[in-house]
């Protein structure tokens, strides 16, 4: 009887295939749907505006390394085995929006050997799986650069299961899930450590198993650089030296920082450096936070939603030294919009809080050391 790397029968493999193929498409459907309704697009073709937030959707490609493990790698009657391999992948994918992607990886998960006596002979068996693997990907952001995802896809696999006198060869369709954490490094580049599991692989000609895989990897990510915020300020620097007997001239320096639909939490905070860095070196300096909001909903309401923007910014500054009284809070509402487009790819430029830093002299005796 000829020995298989992989024992386990498989049953209803292509079937359960089609299921997670139509798993997969509704959770795509699902999830792209509820984001639609809370749209906030960040790049404006017709009008370049100054932005601090980064693009939601782009593409992405990286490369992991781990350790597989088949869970029937070996008969029952093998003198020695060997289960675990090295596993390695590379992958490439699109992000639709903060919770969605869709991913195409090609894996190679390995060998599995096994010896079998046989004629008083001791004989060697190797068995392979590799193939393409078709998954969407959710997930959930825990704070600025930390997340958990989980997928859902499918495995085109290609198994061999090579002995002393014989080859075989087979591929099919098999089912495959997945969890991890993404930690991102910078604006572009991310890691991520996940654990995939790859259900009935193989067949009756070679054998079945299940895999499971541990993987620790890298990806960059294309397009994702945030834009840089263009100032004309000047802020000389203070020296623990002579105090400079002319005037200090703190330039005007205006930009927006712009929010998500009916929200006023902010989410990457880098532009407003500039404003805690000015006033804690020059107390007698001030900021002017003007909030506005888009024209959907009531005018109390946006009324409201402008001055919590605002709200929101001053407990920033505060909770990073800068006094309340150096912060001058103004909130608008739906009133003076940057553009009377109507279209959601334009309304997003009037969800803002407009950061006004007046132009300042400070005298010589003002200045602090």
């Amino acid at each position: 009887m000829e020995n298989n790397m992989f024992p386990y029968r498989i049953l209803r493999q292509t079937h359960l295939a089609k299921q997670f193929i139509l798993l997969s498409l509704l959770c795509y459907g699902v999830t792209h749907a509820a984001e639609q309704q809370n749209p906030a697009q960040l790049i404006d073709e017709d009008k370049p505006q100054t932005l601090i937030t980064l693009p939601e959707a782009y593409l992405y490609m990286g490369s992991e390394i781990g350790i597989n493990h088949y869970q029937h790698g070996c008969e029952s009657w093998s003198i020695d085995c060997d289960k675990n391999s090295t596993m390695a992948s590379f992958f490439a994918g699109y992000q639709f929006n903060h919770h969605l992607a869709f991913e195409v990886a090609y894996i190679d998960l390995g060998k599995a050997e096994a010896t079998y006596l046989e004629a008083s002979k001791q004989n060697i068996y190797q068995g392979s799986m590799r193939g393409l693997n078709l998954s969407s990907v959710a997930s959930i952001d825990f704070g600025a650069d930390l997340a958990l995802f989980a997928k859902a896809g499918v495995f085109n696999w290609h198994g061999e299961n090579k002995g002393p006198f014989s080859t075989i060869k087979a591929d099919d369709w098999s089912p495959s899930f997945g969890v991890g954490m993404t930690y991102q490094l910078s604006d572009s580049w991310q890691a991520r450590l996940q654990y995939e599991y790859f259900h009935h692989l193989g067949n009756d000609d070679i054998g079945g198993t299940n895999a499971h895989a541990t993987s620790l990897g890298i990806s960059y990510q294309f397009g994702r650089s945030r834009p840089e915020v263009i100032t004309s300020t000047v802020i000389n620097s203070v020296t623990n030296t002579v105090i400079k007997a002319t005037p200090i001239e703190l330039e005007e320096v205006t930009f927006p920082v712009l929010f998500n639909f009916d929200s006023s939490e902010l989410f990457f905070v880098d532009s407003l450096q500039i404003i805690i860095n000015r006033l804690i070196q020059f107390p007698q300096a001030t900021v002017i936070l003007r909030g506005y909001s888009d024209s959907q909903g009531s005018s109390e309401y946006n009324l409201a939603l402008s001055k919590r923007r605002t709200d929101s910014i001053t407990q920033y500054l505060t909770e990073h030294g800068v006094k309340p009284q150096q912060i001058i809070a103004e909130h608008y509402g739906e009133q003076y919009p940057v553009t009377d487009k109507i279209s959601e790819q334009h309304k997003h430029l009037n969800r803002r809080v407009q950061v006004l830093l007046p132009q300042t002299i400070i005298q010589p005796q003002q200045e602090q050391r």
